[in-house]
């Protein structure tokens, strides 16, 4: 598994439910839980910083374990949850 990392992120302020297809590296399943912020990455070579080369969401799973940097290309369903 490739360990993401973000050069910029943003807070996500909502409910956001993610599963993924990535495994979970210490349960049985794939990591799933709430996006806690969105996050990219910029290629070293790229000319202007602004311009993402990726996309990632930091998603804490349910089932314990650090937040996990995964690439949006990962990303199996998603849903915004109401909150009260």
């Amino acid at each position: 598994m490739i360990e993401h990392h973000a050069d910029f992120a943003v807070p996500i302020s909502h409910r956001l439910w993610m599963e993924t297809t990535v495994d979970h590296p210490d349960a049985d399943g794939r990591i799933r839980g709430f996006a806690i912020a969105l996050g990219w990455w910029v290629d070293p070579g790229q000319t202007d910083p602004k311009e993402a080369t990726g996309t990632l969401y930091l998603i804490v799973d349910e089932r314990g374990g650090p937040p996990r940097w995964i690439a949006e290309g990962n990303i199996r369903a998603s849903r915004l949850l109401q909150t009260d």
